[in-house]
């Protein structure tokens, strides 16, 4: 996400360039519905809406929720705190669970307490993980953190901030846009983070194709060990572990600002909502099964390409030569393609707002296996069901309010989601609802 006057938007957008046609595949096979159903209606009979539940007047941004079976969400202030959240009573505990203020850098639109994670088995390990930009001078300040808390007891009230334990860092000083910051547990126990490309347009950086710094990644480590005078652990199958040419916390790359993603345990695949410049939007989707991954890991393709086309330095240049083109794109690189992306052109919206795969029982026999996200600018909500490898899209699913910042799931698998309180925001929490389209 870029730092603009419209908050998360991008500079100019490309007056040229068209919204991305929609050629939607037709799912053939799917889950079993208990309605009678073999399948999920298609994305094209499905809607999707809203129930306010709560209005907090918050900068919120991510949203989860401990497998301790108390019924709590925690929803993350991006001032730097970690809230509690009860969604059958629609409130919020009056004193945060970590109160991280004083060490959380919220300077420009997009720094701030950006993730959170509550590890595995809750109730038993007792640890919650965070991750925000610091606040500080030099090459500290903004300054990509993961940090982990170890805590008494699953039920702690309070959690006190001088317990911090900082597992992992990514420099981050000269600009102050594209930090990524989400974090989740995968169903290999490891944790996952995201993180962008440090910033400013066009990557001048070149961090996401750098495999010798965490910028414009997906970092996979075992955070619940120590290893090698680490405070985690790097799973021996991450595509460097054992290799002199990238990082080994690197698990993917070629990514320019993936703000939220979400991995289903279900089907072991993750979804990239990946923030473009001013052209395209763009969702990727990829196996999280380690037999699945190229032999040197997903590279996504920033700052070579924005969604399936080359991305060029300035997008003036148009078909005119690039001089930056050899440096930031490799003919031997082996590129994944986005399984759907919109452009900007001529429309509000602005940014993609990754989301999560509906597995609740309210709305199974509509939409088990459904992946929900939204543009951040206008609520538009995008839906995209997956069969066999093949992606179909529905890209006017339904509205919903604007700012949409985060997607969550509850302890039944229903999808919860929250809002900024900028530029028409309001800083509220909703629930999200499926419906048959009326014919």
């Amino acid at each position: 996400m870029s730092a603009t006057s419209v908050p998360l938007s991008r500079k100019l957008r490309v007056a040229l360039v068209l919204p991305l046609v929609l050629i939607a595949s037709v799912a053939t096979t799917g889950a079993t519905a208990q309605s009678g159903r073999d399948r999920a209606l298609p994305v094209d009979e499905l809607t999707v809406g809203s129930e306010l539940v709560a209005t907090t007047g918050l900068r919120l941004t991510a949203i989860a929720t401990p497998d301790d079976r108390s019924g709590r969400m925690f929803v993350v202030d991006k001032g730097g705190r970690v809230l509690v959240f009860h969604p059958d009573t629609g409130t919020l505990d009056p004193q945060p669970l970590l109160d991280l203020t004083s060490r959380v850098s919220t300077a420009g639109n997009e720094r701030g307490l950006l993730g959170v994670a509550p590890s595995p088995n809750f109730a038993k390990t007792k640890t919650l993980f965070v991750s925000y930009t610091a606040l500080g001078t030099g090459v500290e300040n903004g300054a990509l953190t993961v940090s982990r808390f170890e805590l008494d007891s699953a039920g702690q009230a309070t959690i006190d901030p001088a317990t911090e334990q900082r597992v992992l860092r990514q420099q981050h000083n000269l600009n102050g846009n594209h930090n990524g910051g989400d974090l989740m547990f995968g169903p290999d126990g490891y944790l996952y983070w995201s993180t962008g490309d440090g910033g400013s347009a066009d990557d001048p950086l070149y961090g996401a194709q750098n495999l010798s710094n965490l910028l414009g990644k997906i970092v996979r480590i075992d955070a619940m060990r120590e290893c090698d005078g680490r405070p985690y652990c790097i799973p021996k199958d991450n595509p460097f572990a054992r290799s002199a040419i990238g990082r080994p916390e690197i698990w993917a790359y070629g990514l320019r600002n993936p703000w939220r993603f979400s991995i289903d345990e279900q089907s072991e695949s993750i979804w990239i909502g990946d923030v473009g410049q001013n052209r395209w939007e763009e969702i990727n989707h990829v196996s999280v099964d380690d037999d699945d991954q190229p032999r040197d890991g997903w590279n996504f393709g920033w700052s070579c390409r924005e969604g399936d086309d080359i991305h060029r330095v300035p997008a003036s240049a148009g078909e005119a030569p690039d001089p930056f083109i050899d440096i930031r794109c490799n003919p031997r690189a082996d590129y994944e393609d986005p399984v759907y992306a919109y452009g900007l052109a001529d429309n509000d919206r602005c940014a993609i707002m990754g989301g999560v795969v509906y597995r609740g029982e309210e709305f199974e026999d509509l939409a088990d296996g459904t992946y929900v996200a939204a543009d951040y600018c206008t609520g538009q909500a995008f839906a995209v069901q997956e069969r066999r490898g093949r992606h179909s899209v529905n890209d006017a699913v339904g509205s919903l309010p604007p700012r949409v910042t985060s997607f969550g799931l509850d302890a039944e698998g229903e999808v919860w989601f929250v809002t900024d309180n900028v530029a028409g925001g309001t800083g509220q929490i909703h629930r999200l609802t499926f419906a048959e389209t009326a014919p």
